[in-house]
């Protein structure tokens, strides 16, 4: 019996049916009921005007460095001193990826620098969950397992982030990309995805620590201190740092001085290595909203231990690692923003759910009454939006 093939064109129509409808409605329906959820606590709020309007709302705390730079570029101005803010406060502050690319867009959008982050924003942010799916099924597991772990996504909270014209989209999308074209041994590609991702933020350099330990995995620590016998898959992390070089190689001509991000988040933000147990100890006791960030960063911790029992070693150690850099890091500010982006831990999150159908939409349902939430701070500039 001969066995049947599926035409590439009723191949191609699956797909869209079965992977591309799910991901744009996913997508539209989160992006629509968060920003009418927003757009109504501005109205209950009693914004008037340019305030009372979604795009304005949108720009909420980094927004404004970051579209600064995509209209004038790079200054060592301090404008927070007109505002009575602590000196050191500079774009070089921000890295350029994002604020480049939507330079790029402004003139498609009449100008509207504004809008033109907002488009390249949910754009990127589209595109990452195409992304994220093909990784999961790059993995081995199933179409339910993908298409969970994008809803998850679409409606973890503060995904209100992911339309603002900040880089946690772009971040993502590169981030998925360079390991999703590393597995599947596209080196070039995957290392040509690292260095934009470490133009886009510094600890886009744990792309590194990803690769390392897949190599490992796969060809054993000897091979992997060999790199003579197989140089092709050392091209990405051979690439991987250019992005931050050529930001630092910037800075230097620029300024003179070649570290001035950390200069300025140092300064500037007041941004301090502490040991992670000192630093989680002092949230966790300060009785404020810093306490809540510690039990939640703690409880992501917990969850990326499900990496470890699904044999994803490599991602594990990239997650972890990206945990300890923040917790590093003298307060840690954000309920959530900083964790969506660790879409691995998600993944092995949906793996565990998505056998249990009722647990899946509990999950779901739970993750987005609480973005709902924030999304309603978001646009009241409410400090646990942050």
């Amino acid at each position: 019996m001969t066995a049947y093939v599926m035409p590439q064109n009723d191949s191609v129509r699956h797909q869209i049916r079965d992977v591309l409808v799910p991901l744009v409605a996913m997508f539209l329906a989160s992006r629509l009921v968060l920003l009418v959820l927003a757009s109504m606590t501005l109205q209950l709020s009693g914004a008037h005007g340019a305030n009372s309007s979604l795009a304005p709302m949108l720009c909420r705390w980094d927004c404004e460095w970051y579209l600064g730079i995509a209209q004038h570029g790079y200054s060592t101005y301090e404008p927070g001193l007109a505002y009575g803010h602590a000196p050191g406060e500079t774009t070089f502050g921000f890295y350029p990826l994002y604020p480049l690319i939507v330079r790029f867009f402004t003139p498609l959008m009449g100008g509207d620098v504004l809008h033109a982050g907002i488009l390249v924003s949910n754009l990127c942010f589209l595109a990452a969950l195409f992304y994220v799916y093909l990784y999961v099924r790059e993995l081995g597991l199933n179409r339910s397992v993908g298409l969970l772990t994008a809803c998850m996504l679409c409606v973890f909270p503060q995904s209100i982030v992911f339309s603002a014209p900040l880089s946690e989209s772009i971040f993502l999308l590169l981030m998925a990309a360079a390991m999703y074209h590393f597995r599947r041994e596209q080196y070039l590609v995957a290392g040509i995805a690292a260095a934009l991702l470490t133009a886009v933020r510094p600890n886009g350099i744990l792309f590194i620590v990803f690769a390392g330990v897949l190599l490992v995995q796969q060809h054993g620590l000897r091979a992997v201190l060999a790199p003579w016998r197989m140089p092709e898959k050392f091209v990405p992390i051979v690439l991987a740092p250019l992005g931050m070089f050529l930001f630092l190689t910037y800075c230097y001509v620029a300024t003179g001085d070649a570290f001035a991000h950390e200069s300025t988040e140092s300064i500037g933000w007041g941004w301090a290595f502490v040991p992670p147990w000192e630093n989680l100890l002092e949230q966790l006791h300060s009785g404020s909203v810093l306490a809540l960030c510690a039990a939640i960063s703690i409880s992501v911790a917990l969850c990326s231990l499900l990496l470890l029992q699904y044999g994803m070693y490599a991602e594990f150690a990239f997650c972890i690692a990206s945990i300890l850099l923040i917790w590093c890091g003298q307060g840690v500010v954000s309920l959530f923003r900083y964790w969506m982006i660790l879409f691995p831990i998600w993944i092995a999150v949906a793996r565990s759910v998505a056998v249990r159908p009722m647990g899946a939409t509990l999950l779901c349902a739970l993750l987005g009454m609480i973005s709902g939430v924030i999304a309603c701070a978001w646009a009241l500039g409410s400090i646990i939006a942050l």
